[in-house]
């Protein structure tokens, strides 16, 4: 018993015959018959086509025509790039746009210091004769004009001249004194050098022209 294996049959050998059995031969010929037709029907299978595998690399080939440059001469290309050699004309242009660039950076710097903030912002703040005396000049100069040939009137408008320069002197007298107290109060280090003059250029200009235009509103406490 030790020498013979027993008959181990396969599960799907014995399902398959087992089907083949039950199923009658009239039934097996009609499937036959029906797998022929649908091949015949469908015509013949044709090879799939072998796709050739691209290249993965392109070479070029490139023909030299100048030689190879030194490492000097690439040295000297590179400088040339980043500090290129300009014509006396150019030269001068370029010191005019930097000494303009340098005046302009020197001017903001100037103007955005909290000394300069304060003077425009105690400016705008109030109403001030300085900033009608330029609209009152032009007016007075147009009625001039209008009145050369009546020497009386004129010399009423040019006395109304003087008395709005008059009035303006008074006036830049007046906040010079209140803007100078309260300067030192609050920058007691700081000096008032170019203030005065600053401070009178922006008060005779009217309010919507200032530059840098007023941020504060009239009547605001500074």
């Amino acid at each position: 018993m030790g020498l013979f294996r027993p008959y181990e049959r396969n599960e799907s050998a014995a399902t398959s015959d087992q089907i083949a059995t039950l199923t009658p031969k009239g039934q097996k010929a009609a499937a036959k018959a029906d797998s022929k037709e649908a091949r015949s029907a469908a015509g013949p299978v044709e090879a799939p086509t072998p796709v050739e595998p691209a290249d993965d690399k392109i070479q070029v080939t490139r023909s030299k025509t100048e030689p190879t440059r030194s490492r000097r001469q690439a040295e000297a290309d590179r400088m040339e790039r980043l500090h290129p050699t300009l014509t006396p004309r150019q030269q001068r242009k370029a010191s005019s746009k930097a000494r303009r660039a340098a005046r302009m950076e020197a001017m903001d710097k100037i103007e955005n210091s909290a000394e300069r903030s304060f003077a425009r912002d105690y400016l705008d703040t109030r109403w001030t004769v300085n900033e009608f005396m330029l609209p009152a000049f032009i007016l007075l100069m147009a009625a001039t004009m209008a009145t050369m040939t009546n020497v009386m009137l004129s010399s009423y408008i040019l006395l109304g001249m003087w008395l709005i320069i008059a009035m303006v002197i008074v006036n830049t007298f007046l906040i010079w004194r209140g803007f100078k107290k309260e300067f030192t109060r609050r920058f007691p280090n700081s000096s008032l050098k170019g203030l005065l003059s600053y401070i009178l250029n922006r008060s005779i200009m009217l309010r919507r022209f200032r530059q840098p235009g007023p941020r504060i509103k009239r009547g605001d406490p500074v």
